[in-house]
């Protein structure tokens, strides 16, 4: 059986065809654990099952493999019949997507294993309290300008900074404002603290973070997130198809014997994109090939153009550092051995 299911939040519409391709059975069903264990009991266990990416297909996902149910997933801009179709309904849309897998051209995505989801959920959550500590330092800082408050701090939340602010004098209603933020402040670096934990425990020993932390610039928790992001390497013919899945390669615009290349693409892994952009930041002040590459490209297109070149070719090197299972060229060992104890002491 070929079954297409149009995935909601709240409901599942679901289609299925055999193998001549006729329709056998189409049901509308709540998006419930029980109403799922009601539909499988009907279906062969040799079924292939498509439903189209979106934020509710991992537990989905892990429920057919628990039954042995081979799930496929749909690119969602890629499926052209069901992103371009001038009429979408969800009975419609489920129909097509059995009708592709039936007759297997439906566009595939990539789906992890259950412990890279798990992991990219706990990076996920990681990258998300970064942004909400980010969100609560601007709205101090933005609360220390309206009361025109003046400091020296070259990090206003360090120990100095923190006590400056715990100290200050201010109208009574800014004072509370500030004490709110503080205590907000304080809640988010204990929830970072406790999720870095937990990340350098499932770090801690793997040998592909081990591998990635040879690189001036990438600790463990860049390293979880570089590998995690970009799955299995074996599923990535060469270091293009990877720097493509990155979004780091140029639009490219070609007629006849003009050819244009323009800004990166950014149709790709935005969290992988993110973080070896981040990372290019802090290799690049170490001796090695990107380092000279960077300085040259700067010198030529300026910092921007040098920067995302760089993470081009920053993860080029990680492509060939992981195929072949080689530590980096350009490896300062004490600089790695320091990041494996700082690891070792966060996991504990």
């Amino acid at each position: 059986m070929y079954i297409g299911i149009d995935l909601h939040k709240e409901t599942c519409y679901a289609t299925t065809l055999d193998k001549e391709g006729e329709i056998v059975d189409r049901r509308e069903f709540k998006n419930e654990r029980e109403e799922w264990e009601k539909f499988v009991e009907g279906i062969p266990r040799d079924s292939k099952v498509a439903i189209e990416a979106c934020s509710y297909w991992y537990p989905v996902c892990d429920f057919l493999e628990e039954r042995g149910i081979e799930m496929v997933l749909s690119h969602p801009s890629k499926t052209r019949i069901i992103a371009e179709g001038k009429i979408k309904t969800d009975r419609i849309d489920s129909k097509n997507l059995a009708k592709l897998l039936r007759a297997d051209f439906l566009p595939r995505s990539y789906i992890p294993s259950k412990e890279i989801r798990e992991n990219r959920e706990l990076l996920r959550l990681r990258v998300q309290l970064g942004k909400d500590r980010t969100v609560v330092k601007n709205r101090i800082h933005a609360l220390m300008a309206k009361n025109g408050v003046k400091h020296e701090f070259s990090d206003l939340f360090g120990v100095e900074g923190m006590k400056f602010l715990k100290e200050i004098e201010l109208a009574e209603s800014q004072r509370i404002a500030l004490d709110v933020l503080l205590r907000q402040l304080e809640s988010v670096d204990n929830e970072v603290e406790y999720v870095q934990k937990r990340i350098a425990i499932v770090a801690k020993g793997d040998e592909v973070v081990i591998i990635l932390m040879t690189i001036p610039g990438i600790d463990y928790y860049s390293a979880m997130i570089i590998k995690n992001e970009i799955g299995e390497i074996e599923r990535f013919p060469g270091y293009k198809e990877l720097c493509s899945f990155a979004g780091l390669v140029p639009r490219v615009h070609q007629s006849g014997n003009t050819r244009w290349e323009g800004h990166i693409t950014k149709e790709g892994n935005a969290l992988l994109r993110w973080i070896l952009i981040q990372a290019v930041h802090q290799v690049v002040r170490y001796p090695g090939e990107l380092r000279k590459f960077y300085l040259r490209l700067k010198k030529q297109k300026g910092t921007k153009i040098a920067v995302v070149a760089t993470a081009r070719k920053l993860l080029r090197v990680i492509y060939c550092m992981l195929t072949r299972k080689e530590n980096y060229r350009y490896e300062r060992k004490a600089l790695t051995e320091s990041k494996l104890k700082r690891l070792e002491k966060t996991a504990c």
